[in-house]
């Protein structure tokens, strides 16, 4: 890959992402190997139940789309239900 970019809060992470990209790995491959090594590095901060967004352009493909993986709420689901945790 000739060019890319790899974002995470720990470095190890960052650095197994763009090892992956420089080995020959997409965007997808890279991600998921910086968030599996994040879980091991991070483990309080990230794990496999995680959610998020990923804009995603495969040109080899055609494919230019999102992934929206968040998880929604359930409908019992208060504002205060919480509260006495605090």
């Amino acid at each position: 890959m000739a060019r890319g970019m790899i974002s995470a809060p720990q470095p190890e992470a960052v650095e197994a992402g763009a090892l992956t990209l420089k080995r020959g790995g997409n965007a997808v491959d890279a991600a998921i190997v910086c968030a599996l090594v994040q879980g091991v590095v991070d483990p309080q901060m990230c794990g496999l139940a995680g959610f998020g967004t990923m804009h995603l352009y495969l040109p080899k493909q055609g494919f230019h789309g999102f992934i929206d993986f968040h998880t929604r709420a359930p409908a019992a689901v208060r504002e205060d239900m919480w509260a006495d945790l605090i």
